[in-house]
C-alpha cells in the first residue's frame, strides 16, 4: 500500500486545539446536536447494534478506530488514512467501553483514495475474549440506500474536550445521497482539508474532528457499511434546520455533496484493497494473508 504521509503529530495537535475551541454549531446537522456520552454501565440496556458498535470503538491518536475481527490469526482494526498516514504505529488503542488497552503491532497499509488504514493490534487472551463478541467486518455487499438510518460512535472533540466516547443516532443521522450513489470528492473541511479526494456517500450525522475513523453502522442491522472521513466545517446556519434537510433529501439538491458529512462506502474499500492485492508484488506474506482474509 502507499506510503503517503499527510498529517504529522504537530499538525494533528493543532487540529485538536482548533477544533476544541470551535462551536458545536460549526459541526451540527439538523435541529439538535445528536451526540451523547456513551455510558459503559448502560450499554446492556441499549439496542444490540448500538451497544456492539460502542464496545468495538477505540480512541487512537487524534482520531477513532474500530475492531474488525480476527483474520488468519491477525486482530485487525480500521481507521482513516489521515489518522494513520504512515507505517509507524501511533501507540495504544483504547477501547473505553470494554476497558481494553491494546498496542498497535503493525500498520498493514493506508490508502488515501478511500481514506482507510488497517492496523494490527496485539491482544492477550483476556482482551481477545472481550473483543471477540463485538467483532464485525465491513458489510461489503450491503446496498447503501437513501434514508438508511445510521449510528456513528467516536471520540470527536466538539463539546467534548476530554474526548469521551460519544454516540450519535438522531433522526438526521441517515444516508442523504441516492441509493449506492458514490462519488470521489475533495475534502470540504474549511478548517483543515486533506489534499486528496476519497470515494464518499453523503449523510447527516453529527461528527467533528476526532471522529475521523469511526465506523458507519446501519442502525437496523448493525452492519458496518462504511467509515466516516470528513464533513463541511463550519456548517452553514440553515443546515442546522431539519426542515431544510428534508427538502435537500427530497429534491436531491447538489448541496448534499457540499455541506453535510461524508463516509467512504464499504464496497469501495473492498474494491481498492482487492486492487492492491492484485497489483502489488512487494506485500509481505503476512500482510497479504491478513488483507485477503479481510476482503474475502
Amino acid at each position: 500500500m502507499r506510503r503517503i504521509g499527510l498529517l504529522g503529530l504537530a499538525a494533528l495537535a493543532a487540529i485538536q486545539v482548533e477544533a476544541a475551541t470551535s462551536s458545536v454549531t460549526d459541526y451540527q446537522i439538523g435541529d439538535e446536536w445528536g451526540k451523547v456520552t456513551v455510558k459503559r454501565e448502560s450499554l446492556d440496556g441499549e439496542p444490540a447494534a448500538y451497544a456492539r458498535a460502542a464496545r468495538a470503538t477505540a480512541r487512537y491518536g487524534g482520531g477513532t478506530a474500530f475492531y474488525l475481527g480476527k483474520f488468519n490469526g491477525h486482530h485487525l482494526v480500521g481507521t482513516n488514512h489521515h489518522v494513520q498516514p504512515h507505517l509507524r504505529c501511533r501507540g495504544m488503542l483504547s477501547f473505553t467501553a470494554l476497558e481494553v488497552e491494546a498496542p498497535c503491532r503493525k500498520v498493514l497499509g493506508h490508502l488515501p483514495e478511500v481514506d482507510f488504514a488497517i492496523i494490527e493490534i496485539d491482544l492477550n487472551r483476556s482482551q481477545e475474549a472481550k473483543l471477540a463478541p463485538v467483532a464485525r467486518n465491513f458489510a461489503f455487499d450491503r446496498p447503501i440506500r437513501q434514508g438508511m438510518p445510521l449510528i456513528t460512535i467516536g471520540h470527536g472533540v466538539a463539546n467534548n474536550p476530554t474526548r469521551l466516547l460519544m454516540g450519535n443516532r438522531d433522526d438526521d443521522c441517515k444516508v442523504f445521497s441516492g441509493d449506492d450513489d458514490f462519488r470521489k470528492m475533495a475534502d470540504p473541511d474549511e478548517l483543515n482539508p486533506g489534499n486528496y479526494e476519497a470515494w464518499s456517500f453523503a449523510n447527516g450525522c453529527d461528527v467533528s474532528h476526532g471522529d475521523s475513523g469511526s465506523a458507519m453502522v446501519d442502525r437496523d442491522s448493525g452492519d458496518v457499511v462504511g467509515i466516516i472521513w470528513t464533513g463541511r466545517v463550519p456548517k452553514k446556519p440553515d443546515i442546522r434546520d431539519s426542515k431544510v434537510l428534508d427538502d435537500l433529501i427530497r429534491t436531491q439538491s447538489p448541496r448534499i455533496w457540499k455541506e453535510l458529512s461524508y463516509a467512504v462506502p464499504a464496497a469501495k474499500i473492498r474494491e481498492t484493497l482487492q486492487r492492491v492485492l492484485d497489483q502489488s508484488t512487494d506485500l509481505e506474506p503476512e500482510t497479504r494473508e491478513a488483507i485477503e482474509a479481510l476482503v474475502n
